[in-house]
This record gives structure tokens, C-alpha cells and sequence, in this order.
């Protein structure tokens, strides 16, 4: 039979053997050990550990990055070992606690949560967010680590989930939180100052492309960069005048919404289309040579990503951000 040798700095080498098809995650919750998770499906990270000597499924690193598969790192959800394997906690993921310093409602059902900054990051990335030892969910970045002295989330409410509703209506400015990472590679990392920037996304998706895109203008990106933000109502567009503002002072900036329910009236007082899709063809026919962001729900992002690629775009050019559905209590 198979075993998770868990390496702990505290209590040394733990053996916890393993049941058939069982995952070292499950493992070592069944045995007792404080291990974080939060998705149990891979998309979150939380449950992030690290290898020694040992092979794991390459099923448990789909979605970290390659130098994270070349020192050992792996998704203890995911991981289902056939032979015993060595494991360590990721220091890199590990908790700090931080402090509430702003909630706000930018919408009915959206509610920008900041914190006081206690990690580095890049814009655009992601953090956990842990309501108790159990509950937890991961929020892009939409702010901006050296022109802000906060850590910025955008949480959309759920009323029936497991972590937005507590946000809402518990979670107070002063209490205590713990975060953990950041994660992810969707950030601004081009080159050629001069390249087109093609920025896309729904919902809460403008969260992470917010951080993204004052970091390109902050660190002087010439080129033309179009951000299309898009909603099914008109409430559920916010930061117009933040956005307003930027491309104000900024030329190479264009900002356009895309509203699917959109009424009569606004139709004819707004240049607004209300397929984003097609919005995005007739905006940026080809993508040749761009670099793209997409973020919001994994429908919204795969589709965009395959009319992107079609379009010209390398998809090698295409970074994504794609927000997880859980399937009980999502939120």
C-alpha cells in the first residue's frame, strides 16, 4: 500500500497511508493534519505543497507555471499517487493575517473589500481569502502594489454561497483575515512598449484587468490598448469614473462596455453594443501581433481565448484569468 510521507518542521516525518483513489489531500485531512485548501479542484491553489524524490501525476500540476513543475510543486487535490511519495508545505503559500481597511459596495451584489498590505504581488494576480480553517475562495487584484497601500478585492455576492455572504454581511472594517499567496501569471510582463493591448472582461473580470492596465500605463506601455468590459445589466458595470479618468489622461486608451439586457433608453443615449463577441470583432478585427487579457467566469474566457487566437493573436500572447464556479454553496 501506498503512503504520504509528510515532512513537518514541528513533528518531523509523519506516514499517513494511502486508501485506493484517494488523494493526498484527502489523506492528510483524514489523519489530522492542518493542510489549507480551499476549491478542491485544482483552480484555487491553496492546497499547494511540494515534492521531494518523488514523481506525482501530471494531472496534479496542470495550471502552475513551469518553473513550479521543475522544483517539485503540485496540487494536493489533484494528486492520486500510485507509489508513496515524500511531501512539504509550500512556504511561498503560506497564510499572513492582514487587516480590513475599506468595504464598500460598488454594486447591489459587489463588494470592493481592501486590506491592509502585508504580501507582494503583481497586478493581476490572485489571493485566498479565509473566512475560518476550511472556508475559503480566491479573488483576483485590482490594485496596484507600489501606487497603493492596500491590498484590493472585488467580491460578487452569492446569496446561497459559502464566503460572499459572510463578506457582505459580517466581515467589518478593523476585523482580522487571513490571505494566502499570490498566484497566477496573468500580469502585465510585455517587452515592446509599443505592442497593441487588447484587455477583456465580465463581471468582476474587471478586477484583475484594472490592476493590469495601471500597470501598463505606469510603467509607460505606448501602444494602443483597448479595455471592453462587459455585463448582462447596466448595474453591473462599475468603476466608470476611475476608468473615465484614465483614458482621459491617457491617449492610447480606449474603454468600451457591452451591456446584454440593455434597455431602449440607454441604447439610445449610450454607444454600448450588447454582444461582447462581436463588440470585440468589430473593435479589433485582427490581433496580430497583441498581447490579450481575458478575465471573468471559464465560459466567457475559453470562447473569448478561441475567437482571440482566431483573430491573429499568438496564443502564446493570450493571458487569462479564469474565475471558478464551485459547484455547492459557490461563493
Amino acid at each position: 500500500m501506498a503512503s504520504v510521507y509528510f515532512k513537518n518542521d514541528k513533528k518531523g516525518t509523519q506516514e499517513v497511508p494511502l486508501n485506493d483513489n484517494e488523494s493526498v489531500l484527502s489523506a492528510l485531512l483524514r489523519q489530522g493534519i492542518d493542510i489549507p485548501y480551499g476549491c478542491q479542484s485544482g483552480v484555487c491553489q491553496s492546497c499547494i505543497m511540494k515534492t521531494v524524490h518523488s514523481e506525482v501525476p501530471q494531472s496534479s500540476q496542470k495550471g502552475l507555471r513551469e518553473v513550479q513543475k521543475q522544483q517539485g510543486y503540485f496540487l494536493s487535490c489533484c494528486c492520486i499517487p500510485t507509489e508513496s511519495i515524500i511531501v512539504s508545505m509550500s512556504d511561498q503559500y503560506k497564510k499572513e493575517l492582514t487587516t480590513i481597511v475599506d468595504k464598500t459596495f460598488l454594486t447591489p451584489d459587489i463588494v470592493r473589500l481592501r486590506v491592509k498590505k502585508v504580501i507582494c504581488y503583481r497586478p493581476g494576480q490572485y489571493m485566498t481569502l479565509w473566512k475560518d480553517d476550511e472556508t475559503a475562495r480566491s479573488y483576483s487584484l485590482a490594485s496596484h502594489p507600489s501606487k497603493d497601500d492596500f491590498i484590493e478585492f472585488h467580491v460578487r455576492v452569492y446569496p446561497d454561497g459559502a464566503f460572499s455572504p459572510w463578506v457582505a454581511e459580517k466581515l467589518k472594517v478593523g476585523d482580522s483575515i487571513n490571505i494566502q499567496g499570490p498566484m497566477g501569471d496573468c500580469f502585465y510582463s510585455i517587452k515592446d512598449t509599443s505592442q497593441t493591448i487588447f484587455l477583456s472582461g465580465l463581471g468582476t473580470g474587471l478586477a484583475p484587468l484594472y490592476g493590469i492596465l495601471r500597470d501598463a500605463l505606469f510603467k509607460g506601455h505606448q501602444g494602443k490598448i483597448l479595455l471592453l468590459v462587459g455585463s448582462r445589466i447596466e448595474s453591473g458595470i462599475y468603476y466608470q469614473k476611475e476608468l473615465s479618468a484614465l483614458q482621459a489622461k491617457y491617449p492610447q486608451l480606449e474603454v468600451r462596455y457591452s451591456i446584454q439586457d440593455m434597455t431602449p433608453t440607454l441604447a439610445a443615449t449610450h454607444s454600448r453594443e450588447s454582444d461582447i463577441y462581436a463588440t470585440a470583432k468589430m473593435l479589433m478585427p485582427s490581433l496580430a501581433g497583441s498581447s490579450v487579457f481575458l478575465c471573468g467566469n471559464d465560459s466567457f474566457v475559453k470562447k473569448m481565448r478561441k475567437q482571440c487566437f482566431l483573430s491573429g493573436a499568438n496564443m502564446g500572447d493570450i493571458y487569462s484569468d479564469s474565475f471558478l464556479n464551485f459547484p455547492k454553496n459557490n461563493g
